[in-house]
């Protein structure tokens, strides 16, 4: 019988994976299913696990398999958990969830995998030199984020669909230099009442991670938003549209400032003042049919709560009517919420390459084509078996719609 191909993996990092996870000899080996001096062996270079092994062991350490192919052990400083991130409801206090503890690990190992890659090619990272100050005007910095990504209006308002309008915003922003990562599929998932998303802004490579739980208008939003957050070098904090008015000032200005940027980058304020609807108002609060809302959402691919929101923030709808409709528009996701449960999974390799973005995907696939990776490493990487890899490839490179 063939003997099975070993991970190209260094002992080093066996070695810290299990000493961070707390860890025993006897115990990971146990864990693992295999003999103690095996396990030994692995981390002191004379024997090296193979992919299937590997894979218990990153599950035993609570690692994301594409960590253990790193050239040696990361940084641990960088590695420290956050301490603030976007949720639901700012009182919510007590710790994370183990599920929630490792994406945002596997977050920020990923960008130790995305920068150990760049250097393994000889390449620079993209630098996203983007940033802001909290007393800056969102709309100005609104209006250089756009530039930036390099989004138009015309585009934008094309797009309708706000599922497609989340990838082409996301593939914006990874073409800026940041990694975006989204929490779903059948391995991600974390409660969306827990976390909407969050950001890390080490630069460079800064990432956002998204919850896939959300609908996608609500992910556009969330994604702009931290986006905000690496503008300002900062970890995220809270996540309702109106930040609740128990958080400290400090942190309750920072929130108002990634809304109202996120606001004004999807829903340009003379853009949406020069729409006929709006016209025709005359310039004052008026009221506003559930059809023209609709129309109006639909047409910048946001939702409705995120465009009455900004039609108060310029002048054209008032606090009264945001308050009702909000209230009304979370039953109704709520039950949306219910019967998109019931459904099933996108096939695999959509799976894998909406978590991961078809940017960090291409990158680990650069270094195959050009003969630095193994095929190993780059199933490792992409956290996939290798028989995977070649449809996710053609996933990758097939242009979304």
């Amino acid at each position: 019988m063939t003997e099975r191909l070993k991970a190209p993996v260094e002992p080093a990092v066996l070695a810290w994976g299990r000493k961070s996870a707390a860890l025993s000899l006897a115990e990971a080996a146990r864990k693992i299913g295999v003999d103690e001096a095996r396990l030994e062996a692995w981390e002191a270079g004379t024997d090296a696990p193979t992919i299937p092994q590997l894979r218990k062991l990153a599950t035993a350490y609570k690692r994301p398999l594409a960590v253990f192919f790193l050239p040696e052990p990361p940084n641990e400083l960088g590695f420290s958990a956050l301490r603030d991130f976007r949720r639901l409801r700012p009182d919510q206090r007590q710790p994370f969830s183990p599920q929630l503890a490792y994406e945002i690990r596997a977050a920020q190992e990923r960008r130790a995998v995305a920068l150990g890659v760049f250097e393994t090619l000889g390449i620079a990272p993209p630098v996203f030199d983007l940033t802001a100050r909290v007393s800056d005007d969102p709309e100005t910095v609104a209006l250089r984020v756009r530039e930036t990504l390099g989004i138009t209006l015309a585009q934008q308002t094309g797009w309708r669909d706000p599922a497609r309008a989340f990838r082409a915003w996301r593939e914006a922003i990874e073409g800026a230099g940041v990694l975006v990562f989204v929490l779903g599929g059948a391995h991600h998932q974390v409660p969306l009442e827990e976390v909407r998303g969050f950001a890390l802004a080490d630069r460079p490579l800064p990432v956002i991670v998204v919850n896939g739980q959300d609908r996608p208008n609500g992910r556009t939003f969330t994604l702009l938003h931290e986006l905000g957050h690496v503008l300002l070098g900062q970890t995220a904090i809270a996540n309702e549209p109106e930040p609740d008015a128990r958080l400290p000032a400090a942190a309750r200005r920072i929130e108002v400032f990634c809304n109202r940027l996120a606001a004004a980058a999807l829903m340009p304020r003379d853009a949406l003042l020069a729409e006929p609807l709006l016209a025709a108002k005359q310039g004052q609060p008026a009221p506003w049919s559930d059809e023209e809302i609709e129309a109006l959402a639909n047409r910048y691919a946001v939702s409705r709560e995120a465009l009455l929101l900004r039609l108060v923030e310029v002048g054209r709808a008032d606090q009264a009517l945001y308050q009702s409709k909000r209230a009304e528009y979370e039953r109704q996701y709520a039950a949306e919420a219910e019967a998109a449960n019931e459904g099933g999974f996108a096939p695999y390799r959509y799976q894998v390459l909406s978590h991961l973005g078809r940017g960090f995907a291409r990158l680990i696939l650069q270094g195959y084509y050009q003969n630095r990776l193994s095929l190993s490493a780059v199933a490792g990487y992409l956290g996939v078996q290798a028989k995977h890899v070649p449809a996710l490839e053609q996933a990758a490179f097939t242009r979304a719609s």
